[in-house]
């Protein structure tokens, strides 16, 4: 696990002109940074801040982890076209139940087998409700939450 500082030296690295007050950057030192209960792959930081890309971060609500995952789908059909995706999910209140990340997981990759996609890096972990780091909702601690940080290509 990398601390803070050494995740936003990083991020400064790969992305030197990416802003620091950014809501991206402060998404990305959240993902690669300490708490998660997913070990993720610093690689996938330099895959994911490649040349010539547009970042945006899309925070989603619902009564499930597959709620988010359909809410990204149906309501932001543009992240289909990404070139890679982060994403992790908020836990309510509780213990963390596996299953219900995993069958969220499932429905997005057999969303994303009907558009062959070939996000790079796909990569996703999550936090538990009481991880302070991770935002909290402003209602209550009831709701599953998700942020996907999508990088898109810029094109000419």
């Amino acid at each position: 696990r990398m601390s803070p500082t050494d995740v936003s030296a990083l991020i400064k690295k790969f992305s030197p002109l990416l802003d620091e007050n950014s809501e991206v950057f402060r998404e990305l030192a959240i993902f690669f940074g300490e708490g998660s209960k997913i070990d993720v792959h610093h690689g996938d930081l330099s895959k994911f801040l490649g040349r010539k890309r547009l970042y945006r971060v899309i925070r989603l609500k619902g009564e499930s982890y597959k709620d988010c995952v359909y809410q990204l789908i149906d309501d932001h059909p543009e992240s289909m076209e990404a070139l890679g995706m982060l994403r992790y999910y908020k836990a309510p209140a509780g213990p963390v139940r596996w299953e219900d990340v995993e069958a969220a997981e499932i429905a997005m990759g057999k969303e994303l087998t009907v558009n062959a996609y070939g996000w790079m890096p796909d990569a996703w972990t999550l936090f538990e409700s009481s991880d302070a780091r991770a935002p909290q909702a402003d209602d209550d601690s009831k709701t599953h939450q998700m942020v996907a940080i999508l990088a898109f290509d810029y094109g000419d």
